[in-house]
């Protein structure tokens, strides 16, 4: 059974590597910004039990990704929206 949690996670995560991956031909890169950034300012802005628990959550549907490109982006999703701080 799938959690609304989880279902959110991904569709936040789809959401944001859709935009990520788009030329800029297609979506203006200012307009992409305005619409990434305030989605990465409220994930952070988190109590520390609950990044932590969008964190996992971010990883576990990371693993459900089949496109490579993709796969990649979203293992790295916690880290490039803030969430994790980077080594």
């Amino acid at each position: 059974m799938t959690s609304v949690e989880r279902v959110l996670a991904k569709a936040v995560m789809e959401l944001i590597i859709s935009i990520e991956l788009t030329e800029d031909e297609e979506i203006d890169p200012d307009v992409a910004t305005t619409i990434v950034e305030p989605v990465g300012f409220l994930l952070t802005d988190v109590p520390e039990d609950a990044r932590e628990q969008l964190v996992r959550l971010f990883r576990e549907v990371a693993q459900d990704e089949d496109n490579p490109e993709r796969r990649a982006m979203a293992e790295e999703f916690p880290e490039a929206i803030g969430l994790v701080e980077e080594d």
